[in-house]
């Protein structure tokens, strides 16, 4: 489940990873990722499990070239899990 929204406003284009509603309220951090303030990561720790894990990565708007590797990275992300669970 990989969406990317560019808001009309704000700086950066978020990818999203997974549903922020599979996270436990207020264990949201961000990391930033490469240079500062270019690339972010958003993570939390996951209701079920208690790990961490990422919710979504920010790219700024002027980095939008980037986008397309970001979205590879999420789907490789979503991938590891959904093999993760067809092993149980």
């Amino acid at each position: 489940m990989v969406k990317v929204h560019e808001p009309k406003k704000g700086k950066y284009i978020r990818i999203r990873v997974r549903n922020p509603k599979s996270f436990k309220k207020g264990s949201f951090r961000t990391h930033d990722i490469g240079r500062k303030g270019h690339s972010k990561r958003i993570a939390g720790k996951l209701k079920q499990k208690g790990s961490w894990a990422t919710q979504a990565f920010l790219v700024l708007k002027s980095n939008r070239n980037l986008v397309p590797d970001f979205v590879r990275q999420a789907k490789r992300l979503t991938s590891r899990r959904k093999k993760k669970r067809r092993k149980h």
